[in-house]
């Protein structure tokens, strides 16, 4: 990373003299700063790695509730203002026939504080009538508008998805539950109900209009959100009824039933090279990536691609000062989850049989020198002083080095520096 990676993200200034906030810091209504730059400048995509100086973050602190104060003024003048053209069925019932007469009204109704006009029973049943009015006409344009059903095997037209179920059935042998009517024009993927489809559609338009309240993070759907929330409170409300482990989530319950107490012959998905099973479809596609060698994934940054979204997410936190991962012991900092659980289970004793521990033998020799290291990284930095390469570097002078160890010492002497890994790169 470079020096101007550590100035603000809006004015650019990087003043050593100035104080800069991190985009997670909250304010006295426990909303974030990420969460204020999304919402009121949705057009620029903020990522929380970055940094606001204070000045910037007064200005954006006005222009925030500039907004919330014309949004409130805006709905009061709606409220006052507002015209409502309602239709009115008024029901004569006839005593003696028991007859029903139905007449309808059209009128508008100037809803004023001030007005007295309209008494506020009758306002009432009005209404009522008006809404059920406009649900008959929804429920009579659903019934006129006419879909149309492929047969993903045929690819038969159906004007109905019972018909298209009832063809794949008898037809093509399918079990019921596994037919998928509603297809995806944009990418032709296949759900079992339009519910799925509409929340799929979402997906491509992208728009992360949910900010998660407690880190400013956003989501696409409303769904997603509470779900991501849930393991900011981790109250663990889902318990396996096998081993009694509880989850955050109904998800991560299903997936830890179908990990570790369903047999692996059971699994559903099945690799066509090398008939490795996976319990999850993630799973298996995230193997099938390392087949195809498929790399979709890059990090914008320093170009690095990669066959999974979470190993990006894990790379990505090499490039950011931020450690949220903290030991409760020693308090000792961490930028990566599984790092801080290994450092409790060995430090602490905590956590032993839950995590699996890094294997004590050095596995990784090397071929030029009799020396062996416990990890592959370790070995490809030894490799360098048998090469000579020097991938790592000051960020401020760009003098070079073998190994990361090497810059933070002379950021330290040289530059008064407090650095981390977020200030060289390979």
């Amino acid at each position: 990373m470079s020096k101007e990676d550590f100035s603000c993200c809006v004015c650019l200034n990087n003043n050593n003299s100035l104080t800069l906030n991190k985009l997670s810091k909250k304010d006295e209504n426990q909303l974030t700063i990420l969460s204020k730059l999304i919402l009121n400048i949705p057009e620029i995509e903020w990522t929380i790695e970055h940094f606001i100086c204070e000045p910037c973050t007064n200005l954006l602190n006005i222009v925030h509730n500039f907004r919330e104060m014309c949004l409130k003024s805006d709905f009061t003048r709606k409220q006052k203002n507002q015209k409502i053209e309602v239709n009115i069925h008024k029901q004569e019932i006839d005593k003696d026939s028991n007859s029903e007469i139905v007449k309808t009204e059209n009128i508008q109704l100037d809803c004023k504080e001030d007005s007295d006009s309209v008494d506020i029973s009758d306002n009432d049943v009005k209404n009522e009538n008006s809404q059920n009015i406009e649900e008959k006409k929804c429920r009579r344009t659903r019934r006129n508008r006419k879909f149309e059903f492929d047969c993903e095997k045929c690819s038969k037209n159906f004007y109905s998805s019972i018909e298209l179920i009832k063809h794949c059935v008898e037809i093509h042998r399918m079990i019921q539950k596994d037919v998928r009517p509603f297809c995806c024009t944009r990418c032709n993927s296949r759900f079992g109900n339009s519910s799925n489809l509409v929340q799929h559609i979402k997906y491509h338009d992208a728009v992360r209009s949910n900010v998660c309240s407690y880190c400013g993070k956003g989501f696409i759907t409303k769904t997603d959100l509470k779900i991501h929330e849930k393991q900011h409170l981790n109250k663990r409300e889902y318990e396996c009824n096998i081993c009694k482990k509880s989850f955050n989530t109904h998800k991560d319950l299903r997936s830890h039933k179908l990990v570790v107490h369903t047999d692996p012959l059971l699994w559903k998905y099945l690799c066509e090279y090398c008939n490795k099973r996976f319990p999850i479809k993630s799973n298996y596609d995230c193997h099938m990536r390392r087949h195809t060698g498929e790399k979709n994934f890059e990090c914008h940054l320093c170009n690095r691609k990669f066959t999974d979204k979470c190993v990006l997410q894990r790379h990505m936190r090499t490039h950011s000062n931020i450690r949220e991962f903290r030991c409760d012991q020693c308090d000792k900092e961490y930028k990566d989850k599984r790092v801080m659980q290994i450092h409790m289970a060995k430090i602490h004793g905590i956590g032993v049989g839950e995590i699996k521990l890094p294997s004590k033998e050095k596995k990784y020799i090397c071929h030029i020198c009799p020396k062996a290291y416990y990890a592959k990284n370790k070995l490809t930095r030894h490799l360098y002083t048998h090469t000579g390469e020097k991938p790592f570097f000051c960020a401020v002078c760009n003098k070079k080095f073998n190994d990361k160890s090497y810059v933070k010492q002379h950021m330290k002497k040289t530059h008064n520096i407090e650095s981390d890994n977020s200030l060289y790169k390979l």
